[in-house]
Formats: structure tokens, C-alpha cells, sequence
């Protein structure tokens, strides 16, 4: 069903990671996974502004209809080619630019998501960063039978990475609330 899968171990639990295509081939297999996620991950090629419509055209109406009470997060990938002169030169004959990050974060704001730019290419790390606000995302979901102890442990970074100023508000927005479990699309 998934096209890649991971799992991995987080403070004593468990996420899987599922990653998943939007070739028309999986849109009858996608929503057999959407009703457990906690969160999804919409991606988008900044170098392609084709993907950045996706998003409205395919993937919020997916979303809304399988999971509508699931957390969104939308992620902007391969910031490295907004200034890459071959990715300039081929959009420009298209009269096309690369999607610009005000265009990502209006994209995120219309969907009610936190917005995030990746380049594997630039850091390791921030792709890393991605999969630290997902889990994140996951972890602080809101579940109010579960009591707390008021402490600053809740406040405290989980990973040692170095402080992104991106990721700060995002992060500060999924504190608020607690959960135990994550699947991320």
C-alpha cells in the first residue's frame, strides 16, 4: 500500500511514516490509510508551481473528505532551485518563477496549516526539521483525558538541532495540546 514506509522510536513511542504518491495509480489505495493518521504532510516541488496548485485542486479536497480532523502540514521541498540558474532558465521559457515562500505561506494560511522549506541538497537537517515538526505535530495532538503535571519538560527542544526561527512558531503552535501516537502521509 505504502510506496516508502518507516517506522521509528520517539520518546517511547512509536511513529510510522507512510509516503505516498499523487499519481491518479494510488487514489483508490491512499484513503485506506488516511483514517488512522494524526497528520499529513502535503509536499510540493518549489521548483514546479504545478505542484504548489495541487494542493487546493487535489490534496486539501482528499484530505477534507478522509480525514478532515487531521493536523496539515504543508511542505515546501528543494528550496535550493528558487535560485538554481537551469530551474530560472527552464521555468522562465515556460514563463513560469519558482514558487516563492509568501506563495507557499498563503498556500498554508488558505489550508489552515503551519508552512515549512526543505533542500536535502543544502542540509540533512532540514529535512530532518520536517519530520521533528511532524512528530511534534503528533505528539502535542490533543487528547484531554490525559492529565498533566505542569512542568518545563514540556517545553524542552526533543532533538538536539540547532534552532531554525521558521520552526519556532511553528512548534510554539503545536505545543498546546498532548497525544500519543502518530501516522503521517
Amino acid at each position: 500500500m505504502c510506496i516508502n514506509s518507516t517506522s521509528c522510536q520517539h520518546a517511547h513511542k512509536c511513529f510510522y511514516y507512510c509516503v505516498f504518491a499523487g499519481s491518479p495509480y494510488y487514489d483508490n489505495v491512499r484513503p485506506l490509510s488516511y483514517p488512522d493518521s494524526d497528520a499529513v504532510l502535503i509536499c510540493f516541488d518549489i521548483s514546479r508551481p504545478d505542484t504548489l496548485d495541487s494542493v487546493l485542486k487535489k490534496w486539501r479536497v482528499e484530505i477534507q473528505e478522509f480525514c478532515p480532523n487531521t493536523k496539515i502540514l504543508l511542505v515546501g521541498c528543494k528550496s535550493d532551485l528558487r535560485t538554481d540558474l537551469t530551474t530560472l532558465v527552464e521555468l522562465s521559457n515556460h514563463r513560469q518563477t519558482p514558487v516563492s515562500y509568501d506563495q507557499g505561506s498563503n498556500m498554508a494560511k488558505q489550508i489552515s496549516a503551519p508552512y515549512i522549506e526543505c533542500s536535502s541538497l543544502q542540509s540533512e537537517n532540514s529535512v530532518r526539521d520536517i519530520f521533528h515538526v511532524a512528530t511534534l505535530a503528533c505528539v502535542n495532538k490533543s487528547n484531554k483525558n490525559v492529565k498533566r503535571n505542569k512542568s518545563s519538560r514540556g517545553t524542552k527542544r526533543i532533538s538536539h538541532m540547532p534552532s531554525r526561527p521558521e520552526l519556532t512558531a511553528v512548534t510554539a503552535d503545536l505545543r498546546k495540546d498532548k497525544a500519543k501516537s502518530c501516522t503521517i502521509m
